[in-house]
């Protein structure tokens, strides 16, 4: 879904089924790679995928750009107020 709303953000778009596979390919590859968590492997598997399915390189470049945020930075930041809200409700 951060993949179609990254790509959607600049015009263009890919049916869901499509961004599934473009996803867990990458992903596949990115876990093969003998790189720390597919640094760089990943990135560059995505905007190929994306080449390949007609977004042009430029959109796909600048959607490489703003999907780590989502999935690097985010997260913790939910999980910090999440572990906030069960260490005051004492679940934790």
């Amino acid at each position: 879904m951060v993949l179609g709303t990254a790509l959607h953000a600049y015009g263009e778009s890919l049916p869901l089924l499509q961004l599934v596979l473009i996803n867990c390919v990458v992903s596949f590859l990115g876990g093969v790679a003998p790189v720390p968590g597919g640094m760089g492997v990943i990135e560059t598997g995505l905007i190929a995928g994306f080449t390949a399915s007609g977004i042009s390189e430029a959109d796909a470049r600048r959607r490489d750009l703003h999907c780590p945020p989502v999935h690097v930075v985010l997260p913790p930041v939910w999980g910090w107020f999440a572990l906030k809200w069960l260490r005051q409700h004492d679940y934790f």
